[in-house]
């Protein structure tokens, strides 16, 4: 075989190399363009499954919010009546400010808050709970006081008092810490329990705040339809006894 047939031998076996990398090269990339379009689809489903999911959860949040706004007009439109029919005497006019300044400060959601801390778990909410107590007067006669809880949150192993103020002071937070220390006298079916306390408020003095998140207190104030959690961060509760 002289040389230029040797040549031609190469040169046809080039050819026949990049014909078959030509061939590989298109049938990877129709595999490559076939990976992308799926993927593509695959991504497309994901973020319309994702933005499903996303406008299903701000549906329940707005289903949530509007349920509590009915809830908060109903509780107001009847706080207007009950200030409506009250007469004019002072008070008269002192027991209806603390009737709505319960409404406005103590609601059921206060459950969900304090449920997030650890060791604390509470199902049931009662309000304006009144019992009587057995104590002695100043000649050492034994006799029956009143004792009202603004509301209660309850559950098997815990129980939450809570004190609910329009403007909340320093002396209204050290009352509350006495009054805690008589709570379970009131409330012995609660004696077994773990006993927390909790202020809420639509103002507050800084003072008072500063009390009552040295004491340990779960700190509440009230946007009305709703109660949000002021505590400082890494707030823990503290456990009366």
């Amino acid at each position: 075989m002289d040389r230029l047939e040797q040549v031609e031998k190469i040169l046809k076996k080039l050819a026949k190399s990049q014909a078959k990398a030509d061939r590989q090269r298109a049938k990877d990339k129709v595999e490559a363009d076939r990976q992308r379009a799926k993927d593509k689809v695959e991504a497309d489903r994901q973020r319309a499954k994702d933005k499903a999911e996303a406008d299903r959860q701000r549906a329940e949040e707005l289903a949530r919010d509007e349920k509590r706004q009915v809830e908060w007009e109903k509780r107001s439109v009847a706080l207007d009546r009950k200030i409506a029919n009250v007469s004019e005497q002072v008070g008269g006019q002192a027991n209806i400010i603390g009737e709505i300044t319960e409404a406005m400060t103590v609601s059921d959601n206060i459950v969900d808050l304090v449920n997030k801390f650890d060791g604390i778990n509470v199902e049931y909410f009662s309000f304006n709970v009144r019992r009587k107590y057995p104590a002695k007067d100043s000649t050492g006669k034994p006799i029956r006081r009143q004792y009202e809880a603004d509301g209660i949150a309850d559950g098997e192993k815990v129980v939450v008092a809570i004190e609910a103020k329009a403007s909340l002071r320093k002396d209204y937070v050290k009352d509350f810490l006495k009054k805690l220390k008589r709570f379970k006298l009131a409330y012995p079916d609660h004696r077994h329990k773990d006993l927390y306390g909790a202020v809420t408020f639509v103002r507050a003095d800084d003072s008072a705040l500063e009390l009552a998140e040295k004491h340990g207190l779960f700190i509440l104030k009230a946007s009305p339809p709703d109660i949000e959690l002021v505590n400082a961060k890494g707030f823990k509760p503290i456990k009366f006894v």
